[in-house]
């Protein structure tokens, strides 16, 4: 079972969680469905392939149990806002989960190649952590985001982005930045986790030219 669960692993979205969290489909058996989920997130399409229980189990065997939690469906969610707060993923939990998917051998070789891809694939959330990287020759980027709601205070509950990066120097890295509670809307939620992203940018490649 391990090798499906991973599969949904980039998938879900909402609030802190901006991970998978559900596992999409056994054997990749509507891949093109499965891309589309990875790449443009319509989260609710494939909810009937899940286990919720399973999939928080073998996530728990990658990354801390204090980092995540997986309590609620989409379905639920979408039902009642304030459940979103049930489901979470800390940054750090976010970045090792990331790392792992792409330095570490977790399931089937052509499964796994198959999730990294399409997470280079990825369409929403360019104006994140890939923005001041998109002009930067050489730069592969791979990454999954996640926006929670808003509320009726039009607070916005979450905009996230995760995101393993490779730069032509042979240095790779794997960032996270969550945005929770945000008094604003999400383009400018998207110029903060852009400015984080261009800092840390910034900083690894002033020491990959001391060193």
């Amino acid at each position: 079972m391990a090798h499906d669960l991973v599969t949904e692993l980039l998938q879900y979205s909402s609030l802190a969680c901006f991970m998978p969290i559900w596992q999409l489909c056994a054997n990749l058996l509507i891949p093109n469905c499965l891309r589309s989920n990875l790449s443009y997130s319509p989260l609710a399409a494939l909810e009937l392939y899940v286990n919720r229980s399973q999939t928080d189990s073998f996530i728990a065997t990658l990354i801390p149990r204090s980092s995540f939690q997986i309590a609620y469906t989409e379905e639920e969610m979408s039902a009642d806002h304030n459940k979103a707060y049930s489901n979470y993923t800390s940054p750090l939990g976010a970045a090792m989960l990331m790392n792992r998917l792409f330095t570490e051998g977790l399931i089937d070789d052509e499964k796994q190649s198959f999730i990294k891809n399409t997470l280079k694939e990825c369409k929403t959330g360019v104006d994140r952590i890939a923005a001041p990287l998109l002009d930067k020759e050489g730069v592969v980027i791979a990454h999954k985001t996640g926006s929670g709601y808003v509320n009726e205070n039009g607070v916005l509950a979450a905009h996230n982005d995760v995101a393993y990066i490779c730069l032509p120097n042979n240095i790779s890295y794997t960032l996270a930045v969550f945005v929770k509670d945000f008094k604003g809307n999400e383009s400018q939620a998207s110029q903060y986790v852009a400015h984080i992203s261009a800092v840390v940018y910034s900083l690894l490649m002033q020491t990959s030219v001391k060193s």
